[in-house]
């Protein structure tokens, strides 16, 4: 057996245990979802069935000093949150922010995660919208600062 052959070997079997992580395999059923959810439901719905609670109002529950509490699982969420992203770079979806934070949501639903959609105007002037997940009131992504959460325009 030559070296070459080996070490594809070794690649292979490296990525079939990664493929059958549990974790994976969970991510990449609840990207399914999502998918299916954006497509043929609304997104109050969806949040409601993968247990993500939406802001409305405004409201992002931000805290203005964005170290986590004590008692949050950081490590825990960092690992979720890096399986979700290793699905999306690897898998045929497109994954945006939306679809990463409704996915990484789901996986930490048990924290209560909300999902605030914001906006804000770039140099150019153009219009741009971001989403992230807010727990405890801490914003998970660092992007999150940089956006005006939305108002509820079902009331107005």
């Amino acid at each position: 057996m030559s070296t070459t052959s080996w070490t594809n070997g070794r690649v292979v079997l490296r990525w079939a245990f990664r493929l059958l992580d549990p974790q994976v395999v969970l991510v990449v059923l609840v990207v399914l979802v999502v998918e299916a959810g954006l497509r043929f439901s609304t997104l109050p719905r969806l949040t409601r069935l993968l247990g993500i609670r939406l802001a409305h109002d405004g409201e992002s529950e931000q805290q203005e000093d964005s170290a986590f509490p004590s008692d949050l699982p950081a490590p825990w969420i960092r690992r979720r949150a890096v399986t979700v992203n290793r699905v999306f770079r690897h898998g045929p979806l497109d994954g945006t922010c939306l679809r990463r934070a409704l996915v990484l949501g789901q996986r930490i639903r048990w924290l209560n995660p909300t999902l605030v959609i914001g906006v804000r105007r770039d140099s150019s002037g153009d219009i741009a919208a971001h989403a992230w997940l807010v727990v405890a009131g801490i914003a998970l992504d660092p992007l999150a600062t940089q956006y005006e959460a939305l108002h509820d325009l079902r009331r107005h």
